[in-house]
């Protein structure tokens, strides 16, 4: 709080900016657009009483149950953060864990009856939601701009870089 007034949590990122040219520009622009349609998901999920983490385990669950591991793995997030992910999941009986019977240290995570109703409304709420933000794309440019963010994670894994610089980046059609 600041002079009486409460400070806001997310940083306000100015519409236009200078940007530097180059690859700083592009990372840039990758994290002010991964901010604000988080934002926006974060907020059409919060009316059905689950953030984005919640979101992506429900997702992953559907087709059938998978190990904590296989979660945290899935995720990107340590396994003290999926825990409390778990632990609010059950507590709104959205999904449901057990001892793996082959290996009694490791938990299996499967999705409840309710949690295949929640992520039924929460994946209509995204679909909205990505209409919003990328229903202006014609269904080519929403295949490049896949298959550009699918080479950018590919050169991000360190244990599986892209073969070749250059050679194998998509290239943007001409004029």
């Amino acid at each position: 709080m600041i002079d009486g007034m409460v400070a806001d949590p997310s940083p306000q990122w100015p519409t236009v900016a200078p940007l530097p040219d180059g690859h700083v520009a592009t990372g840039l622009l990758l994290q002010m657009a991964h901010r604000r349609s988080r934002d926006r998901l974060e907020a059409a999920l919060a009316r059905l009483g689950i953030d984005v983490r919640s979101f992506g385990v429900l997702q992953f669950l559907l087709p059938g149950g998978l190990s904590q591991r296989q979660l945290t793995d899935l995720l990107g997030v340590d396994k003290s953060t999926l825990v409390r992910v778990i632990d609010r999941l059950e507590e709104q009986q959205l999904a449901r864990r057990t001892r793996d019977p082959r290996d009694r240290r490791a938990f299996s995570v499967t999705i409840t009856d309710q949690g295949r109703r929640v992520i039924a409304s929460a994946n209509m709420a995204a679909e909205e939601v990505g209409e919003q933000l990328f229903g202006w794309l014609s269904p080519q440019q929403r295949r490049e701009l896949h298959q550009a963010l699918q080479r950018i994670i590919q050169a991000a894994d360190p244990a599986h870089p892209p073969s070749g610089s250059h050679s194998s980046v998509i290239q943007e059609p001409g004029p």
